[in-house]
């Protein structure tokens, strides 16, 4: 057969299928015998054959009869000729257009490995390109056989270089960017997508958004792009790489920007794309999170070098820059990890201000995202101690800031971050107690009293919260706050007002603190029910400790004995888990106590009793639980524990329930020779030691 009775064959169409493959059989039988003579003709034959396989109704048959077999090993031969190649890569590309059953004789073939190096032929790249697009889009074990014969490695090799290659696809490099979104979610494996490859991907995509904008195609090649290299970063190999490339953390944030700032440039108007910008840009966030998170992003990005600057600058971005200040505050809530850098970001940069403005802002009201992560930087912020009276200073526990944000129940994880973020400013900070417990007026609410605190507002919010971590921070935030008033000396000082608590105590300032304290109390009736939470739930044993140290402090004044006889008289179950904490005794769930348990023998002889033990455990004092040493957990509880009774029993026997009081008087007595025995085998372990 001629090239021209090829060219009239395709053109004269069959109507059945049957007769075009058998036509077609005695075209490729007439190519093999070309093909095993070396005939000079079989380039003019093949040309024809790829301008016929243009035709839709001919791609099936094409498969059938074994032409497209034909032209696969042809292409997979040793150096069938450019020419020849050419046009072979035609047929196969047109053939496989559409035609999954085409697409799977390529792959079975084993001919994919030999189609992806033509990536690397300056003569035969910008028709690799197509084919190869045709082969894999909407096929999967294609483009897992294109990935694995390297494909990424030729496509990074392809964008990154200013040679003839790049020269030779530039007409089909939109389609060099769809392959590589087509091959992106297969496994990463290092020995095939070079490390490089997402800083190489964002400096393609801000060459592509710098060009005219004329163009149509480029929002889209940014857009695609970007969310490639964004998939790629997903790897913490490549991540940690990308990371120790120049000018890589710059690159990301300016590519960032643009996603999120200069939507106007890309010319993102429809609203399947606005929808792909929005998921790009939280793409964009999370990434980020990853990528600053990362210990080697503070080596790379300290707080005086051109990114953290850029990220300082989208905080402070106007109120519709939103995924830009949400993303800036994980960042740099990422680097205020270190007390270092959280008190240099508060102290000498005041980011604080701007994300107060925020909290503020009713334009920031109703965004989770944002809030979120603005009261998650915050909460690194301050965590050292020194930041936490400049933030309460700048106002962030106003009316309208944080405690607004309590009230935001609709979005219960922002609710808990807020509280969340209040019982961290509460710890060790007289400031903050102060600020809590001060009897305020909210201009901006009508229904708020003038004689109400924000310690008001956190126990009401326990008592109506529905999940259970809001209801176990507002707790522990109670809880931090009577530990500062009970700490600082005078008991109380924390509620004078900060010229008075800072200066030499007084006996009439003293008499002033303990009246507040007194006064605090007698106005929050509810405070017991909100300490007693912790030490009614299970599932944090770390809490209960941690309340057991709370009421041991409390219990050592007067003011403080009496919230703690008042939570133990109304929580009988109280009694019980001190006892079995004590004793390490499980005690019956049905309100027994430890003196129904073992009968009602007479209390006579208590009082030598009591001395006795007092005087073998010897100044016993709260301890703070170290939430490190678990192993120690259960001593110091138990030593809290019995300060706690032994104070109580001391000072206030008759404010005490009778029962409580006899079970306490018990538990005493056991709890102290267990201290004694644990303080004997010490003592006896250290004998060894010295004689060893």
């Amino acid at each position: 057969m001629t090239p021209d009775e090829i060219d009239e064959l395709f053109h004269n169409i069959p109507e059945d299928e049957e007769t075009k493959i058998h036509i077609l059989k005695q075209v490729r039988r007439t190519v093999e015998g070309l093909r095993e003579t070396n005939s000079p003709e079989l380039g003019a034959l093949a040309e024809k054959i790829g301008n016929g396989s243009r035709q839709g109704q001919w791609r099936v048959p094409l498969g059938k009869s074994g032409l497209l077999d034909f032209f696969l090993t042809l292409a997979k031969g040793d150096d069938p000729g450019v020419a020849v190649a050419v046009h072979a890569l035609r047929i196969i590309g047109n053939t496989c257009a559409d035609q999954d059953e085409n697409r799977q004789r390529v792959v079975e073939s084993g001919c994919l490995p030999r189609l992806v190096a033509m990536l690397g032929h300056g003569a035969l790249v910008r028709f690799a390109v197509p084919v190869l697009f045709n082969i894999c889009v909407d096929y999967e074990p294609a483009q897992t056989a294109a990935y694995k014969a390297g494909l990424t490695i030729y496509l990074v090799d392809i964008i990154s270089n200013k040679n003839r290659l790049r020269e030779e696809v530039a007409p089909y490099i939109g389609i060099v960017y769809k392959l590589f979104g087509l091959v992106v979610t297969q496994e990463f494996d290092p020995d095939l997508v070079p490390l490089v490859t997402p800083f190489c991907l964002f400096t393609e995509a801000r060459a592509r958004v710098s060009l005219s904008p004329d163009s149509s195609d480029d929002p889209e090649t940014f857009l695609e792009l970007s969310s490639v290299a964004l998939t790629y970063l997903s790897s913490q190999q490549l991540l940690e790489n990308f990371l120790e490339a120049p000018g890589a953390v710059s690159l990301f944030l300016e590519a960032f920007q643009t996603a999120a700032k200069d939507s106007s440039l890309l010319q993102v108007d429809g609203a399947e794309d606005q929808a792909q910008l929005k998921q790009l840009q939280l793409a964009f966030t999370e990434t980020l999170a990853d990528l600053s998170a990362n210990p080697r992003f503070v080596e790379v990005c300290p707080l005086d070098s051109d990114p953290a600057h850029l990220l300082l600058r989208w905080v402070s971005s106007p109120a519709r820059q939103m995924p830009l200040q949400a993303a800036a505050c994980l960042a740099l809530g990422n680097i205020a990890r270190s007390d270092t850098s959280s008190i240099a970001l508060v102290r000498d940069i005041s980011v604080h201000k701007a994300l107060i403005a925020i909290l503020s802002s009713d334009s920031s009201a109703t965004d989770a995202q944002l809030l979120h992560s603005v009261l998650s930087f915050l909460k690194n912020l301050s965590i050292p101690a020194s930041n936490k009276p400049m933030l309460v200073h700048a106002g962030l526990l106003d009316h309208h800031v944080l405690p607004r944000i309590w009230g935001l129940d609709t979005q219960p994880q922002v609710q808990f971050d807020a509280v969340s973020l209040a019982r961290l400013l509460l710890v060790n900070c007289p400031t903050t107690v102060r600020r809590v417990c001060v009897f305020s007026f909210d201009p901006d609410s009508s229904s708020s009293p003038p004689n109400r605190t924000l310690l008001h507002q956190l126990i009401d919010l326990h008592r109506k919260a529905d999940q259970e971590p809001t209801k176990m921070e507002t707790a522990r935030a109670v809880a931090n706050v009577c530990r500062v008033l009970h700490s600082n000396r005078p008991i109380g000082s924390s509620l004078l007002p900060e010229s008075e608590s800072s200066s030499l105590p007084s006996l009439s300032s003293e008499a002033e603190a303990r009246s507040l304290l007194q006064n605090l109390y007698s106005t929050h009736q509810s405070l017991a029910d909100v300490l007693v939470y912790l030490g009614l739930q299970t599932k944090f044993p770390v809490l209960r400790s941690e309340l057991w140290f709370v009421l041991a402090v409390m219990a050592q004044s007067a003011e403080g004995a009496a919230v703690v006889i008042q939570t133990i008289n109304e929580r009988p179950q109280i009694v019980n888990i001190l006892a079995e904490t004590i004793t390490s005794e499980n005690i019956p769930g049905d309100g027994q106590t430890l003196q129904d348990v073992g009968g009602s023998d007479s209390l006579a002889g208590l009082d030598d009793d009591f001395s006795a033990i007092g005087n073998a455990l010897g100044q016993l004092e709260p301890q703070q639980v170290d939430t490190a040493k678990t192993a120690t957990m259960a001593k110091v509880d138990r030593e809290n524990s019995l300060v706690l009774i032994a104070e109580l029993l001391r000072q206030y026997p008759d404010e005490l329930d009778p029962t409580a009081r006899s079970t306490f008087s018990r538990i005493l007595k056991a709890g102290g020779e267990l201290v004694l025995g644990d303080r004997n085998v010490k003592s006896q372990t250290s004998d060894q030691l010295l004689d060893s």
